[in-house]
């Protein structure tokens, strides 16, 4: 399932990992240096997908959005090291490579790399 959510202040936030959030990812959100270096994934690019999959599910329930992008970037670095916190990110973490859109990427990249190899 593609689907999980978020606790902040009490109010439960939807997460849709869909393909509005692997194109919003893909549109230079996430890239190295910024979201993630040597493979490590930094605390904006948690941000980003977390707001990828929060600006996903308010496109799908067409509602508006509430929350900005510096909204999610100031929430993880605020609660970085709050452990409730942490255990909710590996949740969302889980559901977002799990998503049907992160898998099938992850195995065209695979396949590229095998075909750019071969001679």
């Amino acid at each position: 399932m593609n689907y999980t959510t978020i606790t902040i202040n009490n109010e439960k936030i939807g997460l849709k990992f869909g393909m509005a959030s692997f194109r919003y990812l893909s549109e230079g959100k996430f890239v190295e240096g910024k979201s993630f270096q040597n493979n490590i994934i930094t605390e904006i690019g948690i941000a980003h997908i977390i707001y990828s999959g929060y600006m996903n599910n308010c496109l799908v329930k067409e509602i508006e959005e509430k929350y900005s992008f510096e909204f999610f970037v100031d929430l993880v670095e605020s609660k970085i090291n709050d452990s409730v916190f942490i255990d909710q990110l590996k949740s969302i973490m889980a559901v977002w490579s799990q998503s049907d859109f992160i898998k099938t990427q992850s195995t065209n990249d695979a396949k590229k790399k095998n075909i750019r190899g071969k001679k």
